[in-house]
């Protein structure tokens, strides 16, 4: 059973869409690094500081990934809910195996705070039948 992930931080460059097959099945992945950084009141300076945190890789599949690609900058901050999930790799110039730890996201949710604008494209055509139904 995966380990559910939820946590606020800032894009490192915008995600990058790559495509993959899966089973024989042509998929698309949104892959992103996500720094999720840790404050804490300061009541000397009655202000927020940063006091840590830490990188986790971040993939979105399919139709969600594709939006994030479209939609999310470097920088942004974005608040991520999915799996966490561990794997083995070898770092660069290491001779063993450690392992590291990425999230399958479920949900990359864009936050307001340093939003200017948005621009929403226009609904859906509703069918005849529904459009009677809601009548």
């Amino acid at each position: 059973m995966p380990n559910n992930f939820s946590g606020k931080g800032n894009l490192a460059d915008a995600p990058t869409l790559k495509h993959v097959k899966v089973k024989g099945e042509d998929r698309t992945v949104a892959e992103m690094r996500v720094f999720f950084d840790d404050y804490a009141f300061d009541a000397s300076t009655n202000e927020y500081s940063q006091r840590g945190g830490f990188w986790l890789q971040v993939s979105q599949w399919d139709q969600r990934g594709e939006d994030a690609v479209r939609v999310l900058r470097k920088g942004a901050r974005v608040r991520v809910e999915g799996s966490l999930r561990q794997f083995m790799y070898t770092p660069e110039g290491a001779a063993a195996e450690v392992p590291g730890f990425q999230v399958v996201a479920d949900d990359v949710t864009l936050c307001l705070g340093r939003v200017e604008g948005i621009e929403l494209r226009a609904p859906r055509e509703r069918s005849a039948a529904g459009a009677q139904a809601d009548a």
